[in-house]
């Protein structure tokens, strides 16, 4: 059911007319909204109906896009929805195969690095890094911030306040 969309009218319209019957005002716009809506619902609906699931919930998603209160389209996306959450449930099996095979996948990558050239040169790597490291770290320390010598007094953050102080009272 269409309202009429000018502030000082709001009449319900039960068919599908262009113009308001009490102001007027062109509906056009809103009734191509209306059968495009209808359109997509009609299409989803057949696409349901003929077994092409996946084009229909594409269908349904279009006209939720579009309309996202229209109630037939969200129990229609819900109900797939729903099935596909009770088919990821029921099947545990597949979900402990996949798990055992990375896990096996996990042990023959170990496996692999287990032989004497491969675990040679992964700690040539490793030494490398940790080298690499190292230097950055002595590098870091060196070229820190100037140190303090022992002789020299440090400024507080007190002291240039109280100059300013000074400043105003003998300016």
């Amino acid at each position: 059911m269409l309202t009429c969309p000018n502030p000082t009218c709001r009449k319900s319209i039960g068919t599908l007319e262009r113009e308001c019957p009490r102001c007027r005002a062109d509906l056009s716009l809103l009734v191509d909204y209306v059968d495009h809506l209808q359109d997509g619902l009609a299409r989803a609906d057949a696409l349901t109906r003929a077994g092409e699931l996946g084009e229909a919930v594409w269908a349904y998603l279009g006209v939720l896009e579009v309309d996202p209160d229209n109630a037939t389209a969200r129990r229609q996306v819900g109900q797939v929805v729903t099935a596909i959450r009770q088919f990821d449930r029921s099947q545990p099996g597949r979900r402990w195969m996949r798990r055992v095979e990375r896990e096996a996948r996990l042990r023959d990558w170990l496996h692999s690095w287990t032989n004497a050239g491969n675990f040679l040169s992964a700690a040539i790597w490793v030494l490398i890094v940790f080298g690499a490291l190292v230097l950055g770290y002595v590098m870091g320390a060196t070229s820190g911030p100037p140190r303090e010598q022992p002789g020299e007094e440090k400024p507080t953050p007190m002291q240039p306040e109280k100059n300013r102080a000074a400043e105003r009272i003998s300016g």
